[in-house]
């Protein structure tokens, strides 16, 4: 008897319902860009889920060279979104970098505006920090500053207004737009970003291996784009402080283009206390976490900053700015983040620091399986 209930309990449960989800991004769909690789592994965990899936980006578009020319670019985007969408079937849900999520998208379909970068303060940090003094410079602030800002702004906003859920990247997102904008404070949810499971297991591999460092000097390690955003003035401040105090400690700038070569003497590069990796290919993020000790994450306003990710998951601990996904990270390596600049003595802790911290919380919650199984809950409520 007791087995039959079982039985007809599992008959009369409903089945999981299969939706017809369109990811829309504006990156180029390759892991090699950030908002590409983020839609990439949220299709895979959709489709591991039984989902269908689409992803699409407006390009190829043509390569624009002209800074004024990016409002039409936007327009671009948008229309040839609208005309791939003429062509599909309906979508039960959409989700959609916000800038492009037209009214065409808000009737195709659940419609899901999802931050992968915090767009206008992107902007007015680059507008607000620009050093160059120039003509055209000017000329480039005031474009930004009374054209390109009001109409990037109206796009969000009309975008937020139409979405049946904002999807914030994290919870330091989360907390500004509540602030912000109260009044959308019902559709307003912070989700997380992960690497993907095949990179979680190689970065796993290295934390494994992990032994602090018998050496003298401390290998300090910082990726990212040589942009103001990013905190590169506290970084540059950061170093030229530390190294005459302690000359055996070395500094790796990576991903950074050419222009952080600029910013230290010839000195310090030729001693080989600063290191610039101007790029590397994306299988050579191992290497660069293997051999070093400790990371930096000084930006002052941030997506997420997936480097936190494989930083820690490398058993590597990081003296990280309160931005991107730092708040939400620290929940789960507290003694594995400490706040940026570190002091003197505060190296020396977290050197000692151990690499065997316990991640199964941890990757119970940054995964992408995890993450695809709350945004169902969330567009099946």
């Amino acid at each position: 008897m007791k087995n039959h209930s079982l039985q007809q309990e599992s008959i009369e449960k409903p089945e999981k319902r299969h939706l017809r989800i369109l990811i829309v991004t504006h990156a180029p769909l390759s892991p090699k860009f950030g908002a590409g690789q983020m839609a990439i592994n949220l299709a895979e965990a959709f489709r591991d889920q039984g989902h269908a899936v689409t992803c699409w980006s407006p390009h190829p578009m043509q390569a624009c060279t002209r800074w004024w020319a990016e409002l039409r670019n936007w327009q671009f985007m948008r229309s040839k979104l609208d005309e791939f969408l003429k062509t599909q079937k309906s979508f039960d849900v959409i989700d959609c970098y916000p800038l492009l999520l037209t009214e065409r998208v808000a009737e195709s379909g659940c419609s899901i505006a999802r931050s992968v970068q915090p767009d206008i303060l992107y902007r007015l940090s680059e507008i607000q920090n620009s050093q160059n003094n120039g003509f055209k410079a000017i000329a480039f602030k005031a474009f930004n500053l009374f054209l390109i800002l009001p109409y990037l702004s109206l796009l969000l906003l009309q975008s937020w207004r139409r979405a049946n859920y904002i999807l914030c990247l994290g919870s330091i997102e989360l907390e500004w737009m509540k602030k912000w904008f109260p009044w959308w404070k019902g559709k307003l949810v912070s989700y997380n970003n992960a690497l993907s499971h095949r990179e979680q297991i190689q970065v796993a591999k290295i934390r494994s291996c992990r032994q602090r460092r018998e050496g003298e000097g401390c290998r300090f390690l910082w990726i990212g784009r040589w942009t103001h955003h990013k905190g590169i003035t506290e970084l540059t401040e950061f170093i030229q402080k530390r190294i005459p105090l302690n000359p055996k400690d070395t500094f790796t700038i990576a991903g950074c283009g050419t222009y952080a070569e600029k910013q230290f003497s010839s000195r310090l590069l030729q001693s080989g206390n600063v290191k610039i990796i101007s790029s590397f290919e994306r299988n050579q993020i191992y290497s660069l976490l293997l051999n070093h000790d400790i990371g930096l994450f000084t930006s002052r306003v941030e997506g997420w900053g997936l480097v936190l990710n494989e930083m820690l998951e490398s058993g590597m601990p990081v003296f990280a700015t309160r931005a991107g996904g730092v708040t939400d990270l620290s929940t789960f390596c507290p003694d594995m983040i400490k706040l940026f600049p570190p002091k003197l003595e505060g190296v020396i802790d977290m050197l000692s620091c151990s690499t065997k911290t316990d991640m199964k919380d941890y990757y119970q919650t940054f995964s992408w399986l995890k993450i695809a199984e709350d945004y169902i809950k969330l567009v099946a409520s």
